[in-house]
């Protein structure tokens, strides 16, 4: 999966900015899965990939404007991401789309239930204020600690990790009430 990734990256920026290979290659590596994951999050399995190589592909093609002084490359990174989901989520509606084909030997009462299931935790979570959404995403997603959390969205490692037991709490609640 992460090759197709890559490749479009690539294509994205050496068509229109240029780029170190190997430069662009190690924040890559670095980067990928966290950024993906987060990404899967938030906006679900579908967009993933197409939005990490255009989170990667801003990244890049705004290389010159990043400053040092105002924090590390990574929390850069970050802010770039969060951007640029925040931005497809304010353009499109969140609905479950079933796949058009089955693979071969599968029950498809298990996809089906699957599909409901992921919908309904992405429901659970849209739910969610938009603070509280970004720090199970960050935290889940991304792999990131309370303390990098707090740093990113502003806020006491206290109170991440606190809105961060109260938004599972909401989540919990919902999905065991959508089962009864």
């Amino acid at each position: 999966m992460a090759i197709p990734v890559l490749q479009r990256v690539r294509w994205l920026v050496v068509s229109e900015a240029g780029l170190d290979e190997d430069a662009f290659s190690r924040l890559y590596e670095r980067h990928l899965d966290h950024v993906l994951n987060y990404v899967r999050y938030r906006l679900g399995p579908e967009e993933a990939e197409d939005i990490t190589a255009d989170i990667f592909a801003r990244v890049w093609a705004r290389r010159s404007g990043y400053d040092p002084r105002k924090g590390s490359q990574t929390t850069w990174l970050w802010a770039i991401a969060r951007n640029a989901v925040t931005d497809r989520l304010r353009r499109r509606w969140m609905h479950v789309e079933l796949p058009a084909s089955l693979p071969a030997g599968s029950d498809p009462h298990a996809v089906v239930e699957k599909e409901v299931e992921l919908w309904a935790a992405r429901r659970a979570l849209a739910r969610l204020t938009e603070v509280d959404q970004e720090i199970v995403a960050l935290r889940f997603g991304a792999g990131h600690t309370n303390r990098v959390i707090a740093t990113m969205v502003g806020l006491s490692e206290a109170n991440v990790a606190q809105r961060l037991r109260r938004a599972l709490r909401r989540m919990r609640s919902d999905l065991e009430g959508d089962n009864k």
